[in-house]
């Protein structure tokens, strides 16, 4: 029984990780950034006034940090596979 309850939680632990979306899953064009263009291929309802709130510092593009804290913040959920 042990064994069933410790197999679970580490199959729980490392497929949590394959699960989370990176810039590298939603960037096109490899410069390790997303546009909007970009996003909203991954997201098509999003709006350029919800990309703006992932885009914290507002150069018009999202960095892996502010891709993971929209996902953590709730702003942006995994897309539907």
């Amino acid at each position: 029984m042990r064994r069933t309850a410790v197999g679970t939680m580490i199959a729980a632990l490392t497929a949590a990780p394959a699960f989370a979306l990176t810039v590298s899953d939603v960037d096109t064009d490899g410069d390790s950034l997303v546009s909007f263009a970009e996003m909203a291929i991954a997201y098509p309802d999003l709006t350029e006034e919800a990309f703006a709130g992932v885009d914290t510092n507002a150069d018009s593009l999202v960095d892996e940090a502010e891709l993971s804290a929209a996902l953590e913040a709730g702003l942006i959920e995994e897309p539907a596979e």
